[in-house]
């Protein structure tokens, strides 16, 4: 079987065998009907084979992750010797280092927890369906108490890597807070007709004390949001960004989200750092079109305070579906962002060239110029650049990079 690792190893040492199996009431007449079972469960092995694999390559990430013969021939060696151990009868302390070790392996090549589910239930169907076929429907019960033991235990890694991951992501964040970690990235925008950088798109990153590295805070956002620091790194990334943009000559752009326009404290201190920026009109608020929905008064109010200063407002991720056309007009936004999902395959999907062309004629007609974001490939370019789109932003075009490398 797989080895184990250290990080996540579960000691079933220290909750005993004997606690596991009075949960389940796991008893020794189910370990004994298990093991009588056994040759009928070895007979049914190959048919269980090509049905599990026919039925797991419905999965796309079964597909990546066995994608060569050598891979699949381990895996296929690594599920019979699992599949007969349930009715082995050794249920004993190396039986659950076992089921942990390939827990372990789940968690370390990046299985999702869904696909481990997935493939435990087409495994018990198809048990059950032998059983009752063999005349065994009275053995089902002690099947499935085996079936939710292993669920458990090959679930118990991902808790744990789930908690590693929370409690890591905390202290990543509260040492961006107290080192002042927040380190502004920026991306181009180009112009659709010329081909120039016509502004930049400042996109929060922070820094990793602990293997000084930067990451993006997209996977801990919501927990920022959640645990109260949100506020805290935005007021760095307003900071940093304002500070390096004035002594630039460029306009920029810095995404808001609900938090951000919500919170009296939050626009107190944007709008200070506003006044004091030498040419404020330069700046363009990028606001989720989901978080413009959360409250329209808000948003307005907010959008009023800050073209006071000349400040411009772009909808980001605008036909992500959320749209209440109506209100979003009366914001009079300047900006159309259009969001990614729709421009990802216009190249080849016709419904998402006539709904981005649908937001292209909306924009004019109220005056707004329109971003086409996720361009990531020459196709996508391709068609995007015979369109009446004003500008373009995209790894195809150029990825993210730090402000401080901007000159």
């Amino acid at each position: 079987m797989l080895n184990a690792s250290n990080k996540y190893h579960y000691s079933f040492q220290s909750i005993g065998i004997a606690q596991i199996k009075l949960h389940y009431l796991f008893t020794e007449e189910d370990t004994q009907i298990l093991q009588n079972l056994m040759p009928t469960a070895r007979e049914a092995l190959p048919k269980m084979k090509e049905a599990f694999y026919n039925f797991i390559f419905n999965f796309e990430h079964a597909k990546m992750f066995l994608n060569t013969d050598e891979v699949i021939e381990k895996h296929q060696k690594a599920i019979e010797t699992w599949y007969l151990s349930l009715f082995s009868g050794q249920y004993d302390q190396d039986y659950f280092e076992r089921l942990s070790a390939i827990s372990e392996t789940h968690v370390k090549v990046g299985l999702p927890a869904h696909y481990v589910n997935a493939a435990f239930s087409f495994v018990r169907q198809f048990l059950e369906d032998v059983l009752i076929d063999a005349g065994y429907i009275k053995h089902l019960p002690s099947l499935h108490k085996i079936i939710d033991i292993n669920l458990d235990v090959l679930s118990l890694t991902y808790k744990q890597e789930s908690k590693q991951k929370l409690i890591k992501n905390v202290a990543i964040l509260k040492a961006a807070i107290k080192h002042n970690g927040v380190v502004p990235y920026v991306k181009p925008i180009y112009d659709n007709k010329t081909g120039d950088i016509s502004h930049y798109e400042c996109l929060m990153r922070i820094e990793n004390k602990e293997n000084h590295t930067v990451c993006s805070i997209i996977h801990m956002l919501q927990l920022a949001k959640e645990i109260h620091l949100y506020q805290d790194l935005m007021c760095q990334m307003i900071k940093k960004s304002f500070e390096k943009f004035s002594e630039l000559p460029y306009p920029f752009t810095l995404n808001l989200s609900y938090e951000d326009i919500a919170n009296v404290d939050a626009r107190t201190f944007l709008k200070e750092r506003l006044s004091e920026l030498p040419n404020p009109s330069r700046v363009t608020f990028e606001i989720l079109e989901s978080d413009m929905i959360t409250d329209y008064a808000i948003a307005s109010e907010f959008i009023t305070e800050v073209k006071t200063f000349g400040c411009q407002i772009a909808i980001d991720d605008f036909g992500s579906g959320y749209s209440n056309m109506e209100n979003l007009l009366k914001l009079k936004p300047d900006y159309l962002k259009i969001d990614g999902s729709l421009i990802q395959n216009i190249d080849s999907s016709e419904k998402s060239l006539k709904l981005v062309q649908n937001i292209v004629n909306i924009a004019h007609d109220i005056q707004a110029k329109t971003i086409a974001e996720y361009v990531h490939n020459k196709a996508v370019f391709d068609t995007l650049s015979q369109m009446d789109i004003d500008y373009l932003q995209g790894f195809y075009l150029a990825e993210p990079f730090p402000l401080s490398e901007l000159k």
